[in-house]
């Protein structure tokens, strides 16, 4: 029996160790060119794997992608997720600014994904498929701006209104936004100027009810002093 140990900072490449790799490398590629220009060569020379490989843990080269390309998703999700101020906490405008802040950036993130999909539609039907299934839902964008706003308004600290529909303005505002910044590349000081405009028109409407939690200039019904 060979007793020799094996030599130092070397691990055993086990199965998911391969798959992992394939995943890396294919989530590289994703991020240099469209899924349509990727070979499975390309994606087994990158992950430092012979060719045959990638069909040991995947069906065929789109579903190794489509598995990528939710990783990706799903860490971007979980990212926006874990910065989530807790309701209560500090002032309510910052609260409402760093929503749209951190949903801007979600979207920055994200939209790419989806644009480098369409030369490639099954592999886009199936990528939206798949990200409004459970554990990711349809709602993943949406639904952590809605928790804060009605925790916030349960703690009376913004005014009555529908969370629901806040969500969706606060949402498809910086949807819009996002669409601008990754398509004509917009200068972030002008991009940061119409995030801080949007929160300020929002927080109008959503009337924070603590003085100091207003914007600047406003009363809680939204008009001037």
């Amino acid at each position: 029996m060979n007793t020799r140990s094996r030599p130092p900072g070397r691990r055993a490449v086990t199965a998911a160790n391969l798959r992992t790799r394939l995943i890396d490398a294919a989530e590289r590629l994703l991020a240099e060119r469209q899924p349509g220009s990727i070979t499975s060569r390309e994606i087994a020379r990158a992950a430092g794997v012979s060719d045959g490989v990638l069909y040991n843990h995947f069906a065929d080269k789109n579903d190794l992608l489509l598995t990528a390309l939710l990783r990706r998703f799903t860490d971007l999700v979980e990212a926006f997720a874990a910065g989530s101020r807790e309701p209560g906490s500090g002032s309510v405008v910052d609260g409402v600014a760093e929503l749209v802040e951190r949903s801007h950036a979600l979207q920055v993130a994200a939209l790419p994904m989806l644009a480098n999909l369409v030369g490639d539609p099954p592999l886009l039907q199936r990528f939206m498929v798949e990200i409004h299934r459970p554990p990711l839902g349809g709602d993943v964008f949406r639904r952590p701006v809605v928790d804060y706003l009605a925790a916030e308004q349960s703690r009376g600290r913004l005014g009555t209104f529908d969370p629901e529909a806040a969500a969706d303005v606060l949402v498809g505002a910086v949807l819009m936004q996002g669409l601008i910044d990754v398509l004509a590349h917009r200068p972030a000081a002008e991009s940061a100027q119409r995030l801080a405009a949007i929160t300020s028109t929002l927080l109008s409407g959503l009337g924070p009810t603590t003085a100091g939690d207003r914007p600047s200039g406003t009363e809680p019904d939204g008009g001037t002093p």
